[in-house]
């Protein structure tokens, strides 16, 4: 359904921006306990510092945060900025998507899938790891929706299946062979499996032909990301920065925020390059 009126338009906005502002607490959470060995099902939200168990009050999102100035209300500590940001930024990841697709089963879709990339960002950046659940959540929501086409007569399933996944061995296989290459010639993993695997959902969810923009798009995030990370390694002590400690660049961020970039943009992109070839 288009937002077709100022005032459904302002609705849905204020409702994305509430949902966007909760999950997004909810999936820093998430992300949290998936690299600290902490159960995502049980057990209440707590300081990572001190362990006290939150209340309500320091539960809301952003005003939280802000109504403390940044530090635990129980023993001091500084919180990171991390939560608050990452908060808005699941708010302007829903809104846009919301803007860009209108109401709809797609939106669902879309949304959902932009929440997993979320929580695969947040557990890269921590621990260098994409979990092999966020993966299996992406292929799951996106075979769901494939399932409701089917439904609703715009192909059959086992057509829709094959067709994303072939778009998704179509952009992983020269990726992978480029892969090993590279392993090889300089003899440590240049790669990380994760992401070969994230570039495989972004095939199923974009097809092959919109990830060529999406990997690009990737490409130049991750340079960015590399630059400002050795810039501030750079600044660090020695003992901080020496080489034990110096890992490799988490690359899914890039990916997602591409995959994000790419949901909003990508086939008007297509569709206005393929438009320079028509007379």
């Amino acid at each position: 359904m288009l937002l077709d009126s100022p005032y459904a338009v302002a609705y849905f906005v204020f409702l994305a921006s509430v949902l966007g502002l909760c999950m997004g607490s909810f999936l820093n959470c998430l992300a949290w306990r998936m690299t600290h060995g902490e159960s995502v099902m049980h057990g209440r939200s707590h300081c990572t510092s001190c362990g006290h168990v939150l209340a309500a009050r320091d539960l809301v999102p952003v005003l939280s945060w802000l109504s403390t100035r940044g530090t635990c209300r129980y023993c001091g500590k500084r919180v990171s900025a991390r939560y608050p940001a990452t908060e808005l930024l699941c708010a302007v990841a829903y809104v846009s998507i919301l803007l860009r697709y209108g109401v709809g089963v797609q939106t669902l879709e879309l949304v959902a899938f932009a929440s997993v990339l979320l929580v695969l960002s947040l557990t890269d950046l921590d621990d260098y790891i994409i979990p092999n659940a966020t993966i299996v959540a992406c292929i799951a929501i996106r075979l769901v929706y494939l399932a409701y086409l089917a439904a609703c007569g715009e192909g059959e399933l086992l057509a829709l299946v094959g067709g994303s996944l072939a778009a998704g061995l179509l952009v992983t296989i020269p990726i992978l062979a480029l892969v090993l290459v590279m392993d090889h010639v300089l003899g440590k993993e240049s790669f990380g499996g994760g992401d070969v695997k994230l570039l495989f959902v972004a095939g199923m969810y974009f097809g092959w032909q919109q990830c060529v923009f999406l990997i690009l798009v990737a490409c130049v995030l991750g340079i960015a990301f590399g630059v400002a990370s050795q810039r501030k390694d750079g600044d660090a002590p020695a003992s901080e920065a020496s080489q034990e400690d110096k890992r490799l660049i988490p690359f899914g961020p890039s990916i997602a925020c591409a995959c994000w970039i790419t949901m909003l943009f990508g086939q008007q992109l297509l569709d206005w390059y393929a438009g320079l070839f028509v007379l």
